[in-house]
């Protein structure tokens, strides 16, 4: 046995001084010879890189409240339509503001619930970026346009008085949960190996 330029043992033929294979490399060293970087094995070990995903578990609990909320959503943009009695036109300007804002931002909900239930990082920030906007929208946003008062905002929203009170209160209190639950999925990451 000796030693080649790189630092691999290589077997010598007795008689001819051909080379033979090398050894197979030893645990913790790579092919090349050179230990390993501290803090674990070198970047170019060979194999696909882990991708990040978010957390299954929270994954599926933010996707399901993002379809609850998206639910609560549409019962509030119903009770409008049922309420003004399927008058819904360029004159109830507060009542259409309520029924298009509420579907639009149903749709948005489902589309980031689908990129959630889907794992992908980029379905549960654009959940929970949805979710804080809802609930600054509907707590700040509102009262500071002038429409309302801070104090008859958060009154309407959780007094639960009417249906449509109610459905806003749960949307607000659904909406917190999950972009809760959304933040918890993308900060607590599994990796996974290989591509998709």
């Amino acid at each position: 046995m000796t030693t080649d330029r790189d630092g691999r043992q290589v077997r010598v033929a007795e008689k001819r001084g051909v080379r033979v294979q090398p050894d197979p490399p030893q645990p913790g060293f790579p092919q090349n010879g050179q230990p390993p970087m501290p803090g674990g094995p070198a970047p170019w070990g060979g194999g696909p890189r882990p991708f990040a995903r978010p957390n299954a578990a929270a994954t599926l609990v933010a996707g399901y409240l993002s379809l609850l909320t998206a639910g609560l959503l549409v019962w509030f943009a119903t009770y409008n339509v049922v309420y003004s009695g399927g008058a819904v036109g360029p004159s109830s300007g507060p009542v259409w503001e309520n029924v298009v804002g509420g579907v639009i931002a149903a749709g948005l909900l489902l589309l980031a619930a689908v990129f959630t239930f889907a794992r992908t990082m980029f379905g549960v920030w654009a959940l929970y970026a949805l979710c804080m906007f809802y609930v600054l929208a509907i707590l700040v946003v509102q009262p500071l346009a002038g429409s309302t008062t801070f104090g008859a905002q958060f009154k309407w929203v959780f007094g639960f008085q009417k249906s449509n009170g109610i459905a806003m209160g749960m949307v607000i209190i659904s909406c917190i949960l999950t972009a809760i639950t959304a933040a918890i999925a993308g900060l607590a990451k599994s990796y996974d190996s290989g591509g998709r």
